[in-house]
C-alpha cells in the first residue's frame, strides 16, 4: 500500500520530465533551424502542453473531488509515516538550476545567450513567476478547497525551481540536449522534499511546476520579441 501511494505521488513528476523529453526529441531536428534565432517559438502549442496540463490539474481541484482526496491521502500518509521528517534543504536547492547557468558562463559552456542576457532572463522570469504566483494565491485563498491544510497554493519553491529548470533546458537544448533536462531532476527532488516535509500538497507542487515552466517560456518569448525589435 505504501509503495502504491509513493508511486502515485511520483507520477506527475515523471510525466513532467518524460513528456517534455519525448516532445523535445521529436521536434529536435525541426527546431535546429531556429537554434541561433531569438524568434524561436517558445510559446508554440506543443511546448505549452506540459505546463498547461500541470496548471490545469491544480485549477480543477475545486471541480474534481479526486484531486483534493489524493492530496489528503498523501498528506495523511506523510504525517503517519514521516512525522518527524522536515528539512530546509529546498530553500537552497531550488536555486541550483538557475545558478548553474552562471557556472556554465564561467566555464564557457555553449548556451543560447550570454552572461548579460542570462541575468536579464533570470531576473525577469523571477518577477513573472512571482507576479503570477501572487495572483494565484490571492485567488485561491478565497476558495475553501485550497485551504483545507496549513499550506498555500501554488508552491513557490516548486515554481522557482522549475522556472530555473526551464532556463537550463532553453539554454542547452541545442548544444547539449540530454543535459538540458538535468534541471528537471533537481526540480523534481525539490517538489518531493516539499511534500515529504508536509509543507505543500501534491496539487500545490504540481501547479507550481506548471507556473514556473510557463513563466520562463513567457519570459523568453518576450525577450526574443524585444531583442528582435532592437535590431
Amino acid at each position: 500500500m505504501i509503495n502504491r501511494r509513493i508511486s502515485v505521488l511520483l507520477l506527475p513528476f515523471v510525466f513532467t520530465f518524460y513528456s517534455s523529453f519525448v516532445s523535445a526529441q521529436t521536434n529536435l531536428k525541426t527546431d535546429q533551424t531556429s537554434q541561433e534565432s531569438d524568434n524561436a517559438p517558445y510559446l508554440k502549442p506543443s511546448g505549452l502542453i506540459v505546463p498547461g496540463a500541470l496548471l490545469l490539474y491544480g485549477a480543477l481541484k475545486p471541480v474534481l473531488n479526486g484531486i483534493p482526496k489524493l492530496d489528503d491521502r498523501i498528506m495523511t500518509h506523510m504525517k503517519n509515516y514521516y512525522p518527524n521528517f522536515h528539512t530546509n534543504a529546498a530553500d537552497y536547492v531550488m536555486w541550483v538550476p538557475s545558478a548553474s547557468i552562471y557556472t556554465m558562463d564561467a566555464f564557457h559552456v555553449k548556451t543560447q545567450h550570454n552572461f548579460k542576457e542570462h541575468l536579464i532572463l533570470d531576473v525577469s522570469s523571477v518577477l513573472v513567476t512571482g507576479g503570477l504566483g501572487f495572483g494565484m494565491r490571492e485567488i485561491s485563498k478565497h476558495i475553501s478547497v485550497y485551504n483545507t491544510h496549513d499550506t498555500k497554493f501554488p508552491s513557490g519553491h516548486a515554481a522557482n525551481v522549475f522556472r530555473g529548470a526551464e532556463i537550463v533546458h532553453q539554454e542547452l537544448k541545442y548544444s547539449h540536449p540530454v543535459l538540458s533536462y538535468t534541471g528537471y531532476v533537481v526540480a523534481t527532488g525539490v517538489g518531493l522534499l516539499r511534500i515529504y516535509s508536509k509543507d505543500h500538497l501534491l496539487s500545490e507542487v504540481v501547479a507550481g511546476a506548471g507556473l514556473g515552466i510557463l513563466s520562463t517560456k513567457l519570459t523568453y518569448w518576450v525577450f526574443g520579441k524585444v531583442k528582435e525589435k532592437s535590431y
